[in-house]
Formats: C-alpha cells, sequence, structure tokens
C-alpha cells in the first residue's frame, strides 16, 4: 500500500504550494489565536508568547472508513528560541485539552494524539530534536508514546513541510508521512481498542507558545473520509 501512495504524495511534495485545496479553511471552528490566513491556511499562533489556537473539522468523521489528510505544516522560523510544535487530535467531542507542553490531546480520554514537536520538555522525556509522536488517552509523557518520539530535521525553517495522514480500517493502520518519509505508523483497532467500539469521533489541530515563540500555520491540501451518519452535539466550550 506504502509503494502505491508514494509517487502521489512526492508529486504533492514538490506542489506544496501550489495544489488546490479540496475543503475550504470555513469548514473548521476556530479557537483562541487560531485566524484564517487565506482560502487554505490557518494561523493557530502568531510569533507571541503564551499563545494558543485550535482549528476543529465542523463535522465528525467515521473510523471504520478510511481517511486521508494531506496538508502541509509550518513551524516557524525561530529554530532555538522556537516553541512549541502542532498537535493533531482525534476525541469524540471537539473538546482541546491542555495547551502549551500538553499540544491540545492532554487530559483528553479516550484520545489519539499525533505530535508535531519543537521544543524538549525535559521532564516529558523529549529527545533534543524536533520530533513525531503518537500519544494516547492525553498521556504526554514519552513513557507513555505508543510510537516514538522520532527525530526529525528541523522543522522551524519557515517552509511548509507536507503532512500525509492515512488510516486504513481494514488493515487496522495508521501512517504518518512528513516531508515524504514515514515518521510513525501505528497497527491497532483504534475504534475498539482506544475508542470502545465508538467510531464516531472529531478532529482537529491546535499549537501553542509558551515562553519561547513561534508563528504555526496548517494549510489543508486534501481532505478525504466519511463523515459520521449521525453527527453528535457539538461541544466547543470545553478549552482548557
Amino acid at each position: 500500500m506504502l509503494q502505491r501512495t508514494l509517487l502521489p504524495l512526492l508529486f504533492l511534495t514538490l506542489l506544496c504550494t501550489s495544489v488546490r485545496a479540496q475543503s475550504s479553511v470555513e469548514e473548521f471552528r476556530l479557537g483562541g489565536t487560531a485566524r484564517i490566513l487565506d482560502d487554505e491556511c490557518i494561523r493557530l499562533t502568531p510569533d507571541v508568547q503564551f499563545a494558543s489556537g485550535s482549528a476543529w473539522y465542523e463535522k465528525a468523521i467515521d473510523l471504520n472508513e478510511p481517511f486521508e489528510i494531506t496538508v502541509c505544516l509550518v513551524l516557524g522560523k525561530n529554530d532555538e528560541d522556537g516553541a512549541d510544535g502542532i498537535g493533531f487530535i482525534f476525541h469524540p467531542t471537539m473538546r482541546t485539552g491542555y495547551r502549551g507542553e500538553g499540544m491540545g490531546f492532554a487530559g483528553l480520554v479516550p484520545s489519539l494524539g499525533i505530535e508535531f514537536d519543537t521544543y524538549q520538555n525535559y521532564h516529558l522525556g523529549d529527545p533534543a530534536e524536533d520530533h513525531v509522536a503518537i500519544n494516547i488517552n492525553g498521556r504526554t509523557h514519552h513513557a507513555s508514546s505508543i510510537t516514538g518520539p522520532t527525530p526529525v530535521g528541523n522543522l522551524e525553517d519557515g517552509s511548509k513541510h507536507l503532512l500525509w495522514i492515512n488510516w486504513d480500517p481494514i488493515e487496522k493502520q495508521l501512517s504518518v508521512m512528513l516531508d515524504g518519509k514515514e515518521r510513525a505508523k501505528l497497527s491497532a483497532n483504534i475504534v475498539a481498542e482506544l475508542f470502545g467500539g465508538n467510531s464516531t469521533v472529531f478532529w482537529g489541530v491546535t499549537a501553542a507558545t509558551g515562553r519561547k515563540t513561534n508563528f504555526q500555520d496548517i494549510c489543508i491540501k486534501k481532505l478525504t473520509f466519511a463523515e459520521a451518519k449521525v453527527q453528535p452535539k457539538v461541544d466547543f466550550g470545553g478549552k482548557r
């Protein structure tokens, strides 16, 4: 399956700044400092201290069906003085967990979080390098990570970094590719083992800064998934 998707992914990498989005930024509910930049990009945080922003897709998706998320991430251009990173969250309600080092999924149960971390928190077991990890149930220490942390090259270079997240419900595999390379892979029945048999979840993306800062953006390229037939009541007021 990886071989079948590699060529299209490399093609998208070459055209990361020009591929037309297939979903609108208007389809996201924004929280905190998040603001729309243009017809495909959302700035989650400006380059200021102690900012946090979130963007949740307005419709719940069905994890019994495949999904594919293709976006570009911009994690700012402050390297040594940059923080904190971007997290992708899957949760039964549209609710953001603790920000900052919590990457927006800390404290959420049940949840699945994919982090693109640009700041080393020693007490969380972070490596010195920018890194990718998959965490569950709001646990942010890497001793509890089910995949990673995997060090990657410097993400705080002001450039767009192509991200591709794919879920195959038949093979029960979640794949995360960044800049054309597989950075994380999870083989698990996440519907049964993580979400208690509930296949209806929301997904969103969050970012935060602390004493160190960066502007952090997400640019939507292609979203392919099945919306849940029964949409749950939206809870968007529970920001932490």
